[in-house]
């Protein structure tokens, strides 16, 4: 998506300037490079270096021939990276040789990356989830999002991202809008975020989804403040979380206050490695004004994408979000406890499977019944 509207914006920019018939048929852009032009050989091992991508077979051989304006942009691309001294010696004779193109783009080579920098970025992704019941049926869902990122100067930028909402299938109304739009900035080492944002803590269990807030990053401590809109109004939430390497393992500490709900929490989670392809986790929470818990322990298997996690969670405890309420049919309001299984699978950097089955009584003992749901994640 990224190369696609730098290669449009390119593009534009190059047809304008080229208008002015200013240029002799040498310097044309858009006549081929010969065949055997010795560039190829050159751009072809700065591809199997890394330096820069090819066609769809990762060479820049066979009977299609490139611009001189394709080369340009790819002398530009490998002018930007850092290159040992074979390969720079290659990049400066290419730079030498495409010089004219390269300033018909209108900027100094070391100005390329800035234009590229300054673009609106714009990405998105797209998740389906089935789920099915023994005691609550079956559901089904689809969401899309997308988003974008631009610069406002070398400290700040800003962020925004439409989404569908989630849109169920059996007809049910999506609730389209605007669900995160908000500002970053960098300022005395920090790393700040004010406006609607993305939230989440402990893996998700404390809290996942959107509020209106002030955010920042100190040295590795989240702080969080401000307002989750809900039906009936909003409610105040404040966080923070810290995450440490120790005794082997990550671990990270987290506190939760919801003033409107009077829940403060407490907790503590570790992940740490058995061997090479299995690792233990576990988690405690605490709500100590209603003197409930949650318990979590667990195994994953991490080659073959196995997780299988024991939970024994009060209500008082529980506050709403994470990967066990954020299933299509949510898992209830008075505590569990029992099994969770999960596999996960990547197909590739864009897309992804997860299958969840949970096997859950609510802690007066009444089976909340098998559940399983499958979510596949693309991104673009």
């Amino acid at each position: 998506m990224k190369k696609r509207f730098l290669k449009v914006a390119v593009t534009t920019a190059l047809t304008v300037a080229f208008a002015v018939p200013a240029f002799a048929a040498a310097a044309n852009p858009f006549s081929d490079v010969p065949a055997k032009h010795w560039a190829y050989d050159a751009v072809n091992k700065l591809a199997q270096s890394g330096i820069v991508d090819g066609y769809n077979d990762g060479t820049f051989k066979g009977d299609k021939t490139m611009t001189r304006y394709e080369m340009a942009q790819i002398v530009a691309k490998a002018m930007n990276k850092s290159l040992n001294a074979d390969q720079q010696a290659a990049v400066d004779q290419l730079s030498k040789e495409f010089s004219t193109e390269l300033n018909n783009l209108g900027v100094k080579v070391e100005g390329l990356q800035n234009k590229v920098d300054n673009m609106v970025k714009i990405s998105g992704d797209a998740r389906v989830r089935v789920f099915g019941s023994d005691n609550q049926g079956s559901d089904n869902d689809f969401r899309a999002r997308v988003g974008f990122e631009g610069k406002i100067n070398n400290d700040m930028k800003f962020n925004a991202r439409l989404t569908t909402g989630n849109m169920n299938y059996k007809g049910g109304n999506s609730d389209a809008a605007i669900d995160t739009a908000n500002v970053t900035f960098n300022a005395l080492g920090t790393t700040s975020t004010i406006g609607r944002q993305d939230v989440k803590l402990a893996g998700g269990y404390l809290f996942d989804t959107q509020m209106n807030a002030f955010a920042t990053d100190i040295n590795g401590l989240k702080l969080v403040a401000g307002n989750r809109n809900v039906t009936a109004g909003s409610e105040r939430i404040y966080a923070a979380e810290y995450g440490f390497n120790a005794l082997g393992g990550k671990v990270v500490a987290d506190y939760y206050k919801n003033d409107t709900q009077d829940q403060e929490i407490y907790g503590l989670s570790t992940a740490f490695k058995l061997s090479n392809s299995v690792e233990a986790k576990a988690a405690y929470y605490d709500n100590n004004d209603a003197d409930a818990t949650a318990v979590s322990y667990g195994v994953k298997f991490t080659k073959a994408g196995l997780t299988a996690t024991h939970y024994d969670v009060d209500a008082a405890a529980f506050t709403g979000f994470g990967s066990l309420s954020n299933d299509v049919t949510a898992i209830g309001t008075n505590g569990f406890k029992g099994m969770e299984y999960q596999y996960d699978k990547s197909f590739n950097k864009n897309a992804a499977l997860n299958v969840k089955y949970q096997d859950f009584k609510d802690q007066a003992g009444t089976e909340i019944g098998a559940r399983t749901q499958a979510t596949v994640n693309v991104k673009f």
